[in-house]
């Protein structure tokens, strides 16, 4: 009531189409609520229903006995789109309530549709780790997954071709599962899961071996996969994502720079190439033993061409030779016997990658995780090659050492 109190109020309000009050009062007359107000009364409502429509008009009637405002609160399972009449923005109205102050004769039409479900995965994997262990005629690998599910039922994993079951775990516990063809089915519960699946398939290790197509049922995050390689001579790897390098090549591509300025130094008898042919076997000991060999070889030239003139500077030259010969010749032979006793040194790093352990890391992965590959060759390659380079060594040492005896003889041995 705006009017002051004091005396009765009544009034016909109609109905909306299809409302159906539900309360005690007001009473309903050819399609009106028959309000009415007493004396000291301020206001009244009622509570009503409306059937389940499409669309719903809110015309405010053409008369001075009342005003209109209208609040629409749609529930989380609705959807109403306005046309016609602006709505009231509200200090303390929520994101989804519709204010409404109309004039009479306004009207404002409202599209009503309830959301469809949205399509979506009801398991997540949170991580994934896979790794492969080549042997010499089969592969053996394990899955673990972190995933979690919103509900129960079953999730399929499918294993590479000719893969044979070894173990599933879920949660710690064995289950009795088996493949059908290259399925696996793993009964999953709501929750979080811990999931360990081991199987053994058939190829080991080989000059290009490449991780195996398999499918994990579902969009992966944080996907690891190692390859525990055995000793065998690795010469590229390849593969997505944050993985690991052969750095052998970029540290021999430095000597091969280092080797043609060597060479014009006119200091030695090693053109560039005896220089890269000298740096091959020097790659597998440390920068510091290999810049020892190198500066036996220039110090050595220095001596010949600029003997010192006092006798002492001489004799402490000669002595220093000496040393430095001793020096270049333990470097030396520490190359051969990494060379041909050692494993090879690739310089393998990145992701805390080694020779023994290839690591990739993607943190986003589809159904099928990544295949990296690695390219390598038996170990027995590398050793007929550091053979060689031995053979080689030993010919031009015999060369090597009688213009070194000629160059720590020059204006004599000893002052």
């Amino acid at each position: 009531r705006l009017t002051p109190g004091g005396s009765p109020v009544s009034a016909q309000i109609p109905l909306l189409p299809g409302e159906s009050i539900t309360s005690a009062e007001p009473r309903v007359v050819q399609g009106k609520a028959q309000l009415s107000l007493a004396p000291q009364a301020y206001s009244a409502s009622w509570f009503s229903v409306l059937k389940e429509d499409g669309e719903l008009t809110l015309s405010a009637p053409e008369t001075a006995l009342w005003t209109e405002s209208w609040r629409v609160e749609p529930g989380p399972t609705w959807h109403v789109e306005t046309e016609g009449l602006p709505r009231v923005l509200e200090e303390d109205g929520g994101a989804r309530a519709h204010q409404f102050h109309p004039w009479p004769g306004e009207k404002v039409t409202l599209a009503i549709t309830r959301p469809g479900a949205t399509v979506g995965q009801a398991v997540t994997i949170d991580q994934s780790v896979l790794t492969l262990t080549p042997g010499v005629r089969a592969t053996d690998a394990e899955l673990t997954l972190s995933l979690r599910s919103s509900r129960g039922g079953q999730h399929a994993l499918t294993l590479p071709d000719g893969a044979s079951l070894l173990s599933a775990k879920i949660d710690g516990a064995v289950q009795p599962l088996r493949l059908e063809g290259r399925k696996l089915t793993l009964p999953i519960r709501p929750g979080p899961h811990a999931v360990v699946i081991a199987w053994r398939q058939p190829g080991g290790a080989s000059m290009l071996f490449k991780a195996p197509e398999l499918s994990l049922g579902a969009s992966s995050v944080n996907a690891h996969l190692q390859i525990a390689m055995p000793s065998r001579w690795i010469l590229f790897v390849g593969g997505p994502g944050i993985g690991p390098a052969v750095v052998f090549w970029s540290l021999l591509t430095i000597f091969l720079l280092v080797s043609v300025g060597l060479g014009k130094t006119g200091l030695s008898p090693l053109s560039w190439r005896a220089w890269f042919t000298l740096s091959l076997g020097l790659t597998q000991i440390s920068v510091t033993a290999a810049a020892i060999v190198a500066g036996w070889f220039l110090v050595m030239g220095l001596r010949a061409k600029h003997p010192p003139q006092q006798a002492r500077e001489f004799d402490l030259a000669q002595l220093f030779l000496v040393g430095l010969t001793l020096a270049a010749a333990v470097c030396l032979f520490r190359s051969i016997t990494r060379g041909l006793l050692g494993l090879p040194d690739m310089q393998i790093a990145g992701n805390g990658s080694s020779a023994q352990l290839l690591r990739w890391y993607l943190d986003r992965s589809g159904e099928a995780p990544a295949q990296p590959w690695v390219f390598s060759t038996p170990l027995w390659v590398y050793r007929l090659a550091m053979l060689a380079w031995a053979l080689w060594l030993a010919e031009s040492m015999l060369r090597w050492a009688r213009w070194a005896w000629g160059c720590f003889t020059t204006e004599g041995a000893w002052k």
